[in-house]
C-alpha cells in the first residue's frame, strides 16, 4: 500500500477540498467495483462539493486527479460537458517554467465558498466590470495556451498579469493589502503573477524572470516579512 503526506494549510487556495472529494470518490467506485469514466468523477465530486456546501466547481478536481498540463473548457447549461485538452509542451519549455515558476504562502487562510458567492452574485446582477472581465479570462486562457504550446513562457508570464488584474475586476475581495504588499515587494523579480484560487489570501503564483532564483524571492520576502509565515513554498511542477 502507498501513501503520501502533504502539510497544505487549510485555505490555501489551491482546490485541496475538491482534490480530496475526488480522491474519495475514487476510492469509493474502485471499493465498491464500480466502473467508472473521468467525466463520472468530476460529476460526482462537483455534487459532494454542492451537498458539503464548499462551493466548488469542476476545475480543482480536474487539475488535480487528471495528469498533466490541461485546457479545459465546457459549454453553458446544467448539465457541464467538459472537454479536457492535454497540452504538450517540449522539453526545454518544460525545463524554463520549472525553473521559473515559484508558489508563495501568504500565512493568510481564507474561505473560497464566501468570495464564490460574491462572485456569482456580480455575475448575476450583470455587473459589466464582471461581465467583461469574465468574458477577458475565456479569451486570456486560450492565448495562454498558445504561448506555451510555442515555447513563449515570457508570453505567458505577461497574461498571468493580465489574468490578475482581471481576477480584481471580479471580485475586489481576491486581493488584500498583504497580497498587494508581497507582490510589490518582489515586482522586479517576476514577469507575471496570480493568486491561486478565488484569492484573499492562501498561495501566490509567479513567473520569475530570466536570472532570478527562488533564493532571491525568499531572500527578498524575509527582508520585507522578517518572522512571519510569508515565504517560499517547496514545490514542483508535475508533468504526467
Amino acid at each position: 500500500m502507498h501513501s503520501e503526506v502533504t502539510n497544505v494549510p487549510k485555505g490555501s487556495g489551491l482546490g485541496t477540498s475538491s482534490i480530496l472529494s475526488a480522491a474519495c470518490v475514487k476510492a469509493v467506485f474502485e471499493f465498491m467495483g464500480i466502473a467508472y469514466t473521468e467525466e463520472d468523477l468530476y460529476a460526482h465530486v462537483l455534487a459532494m462539493e454542492q451537498i458539503m456546501s464548499t462551493g466548488g466547481g469542476w476545475q480543482d478536481q480536474v487539475g488535480g486527479i487528471t495528469p498533466g498540463l490541461k485546457y479545459i473548457t465546457s459549454m453553458p447549461g446544467l448539465q457541464q460537458q467538459l472537454q479536457v485538452a492535454h497540452i504538450e509542451l517540449s522539453p526545454q519549455t518544460k525545463k524554463e517554467l520549472d525553473e521559473r515558476f515559484v508558489l508563495i504562502y501568504t500565512g493568510q487562510r481564507r474561505l473560497a465558498r464566501n468570495l464564490l458567492r460574491d462572485v456569482v452574485g456580480r455575475y448575476v446582477g450583470n455587473e459589466p466590470d464582471s461581465l467583461f472581465a469574465l468574458e477577458e479570462i475565456q479569451k486570456t486562457a486560450a492565448l495562454m495556451r498558445f504561448e506555451l504550446e510555442r515555447g513563449n513562457v515570457d508570453g505567458f508570464a505577461k497574461l498571468l498579469d493580465y489574468h490578475w488584474e482581471l481576477s480584481k475586476k471580479i471580485d475586489a475581495g481576491s486581493s488584500n493589502t498583504l497580497i498587494e504588499q508581497i507582490f510589490s515587494s518582489i515586482e522586479e523579480l517576476v514577469d507575471g503573477k496570480l493568486v491561486c484560487g478565488a484569492g484573499g489570501g492562501g498561495f501566490l503564483q509567479v513567473i520569475l524572470k530570466k536570472g532570478v532564483t527562488r533564493q532571491m524571492v525568499e531572500e527578498r520576502l524575509k527582508e520585507v516579512f522578517m518572522d512571519s509565515l510569508v515565504g517560499v513554498a517547496d514545490c514542483n511542477l508535475v508533468w504526467e
